[in-house]
């Protein structure tokens, strides 16, 4: 019983975990769409490339921000994947996964329990 517990939370984790990183992703891709809205708006008006300067520096910089949130997820995911190791539930991975040569078997936390693709921090 004990043991479907923690895969039972671990698999919550996981899909928490992969909620999040779709929320970092989506936020990037909506910020580069605002960037291209700005210049199609820009353009539509017929108004300089100067005028919005600060919009699209803040915009970027926003988008710098997600990029290095990113890394933390990237991070706060691989630690997890070691936790998962010590918990004891990396006996559910697939030995024959080849998804990470360098790696195989041991795909990570969200690769073991939820079967989607992790991918690795070099």
């Amino acid at each position: 019983m004990r043991k479907e517990r923690t895969l039972n939370v671990a698999k919550a984790l996981a899909s928490q975990l992969h909620v999040t990183e779709e929320a970092i992703d989506t936020a990037l891709s909506e910020a580069a769409h605002l960037i291209d809205t700005y210049i199609s708006s820009r353009r539509a008006i017929r108004m300089s490339a100067t005028v919005p300067g600060q919009a699209y520096e803040n915009t970027l910089k926003a988008m710098m921000a997600l990029n290095t949130a990113q890394q933390y997820m990237t991070a706060a995911h691989n630690e997890l994947s070691r936790i998962q190791e010590r918990v004891g539930i990396t006996s559910i991975v697939n030995p024959d996964d080849q998804k990470f040569p360098d790696n195989p078997g041991k795909g990570g936390i969200t690769d073991s329990i939820t079967g989607s693709t992790a991918i690795p921090v070099p």
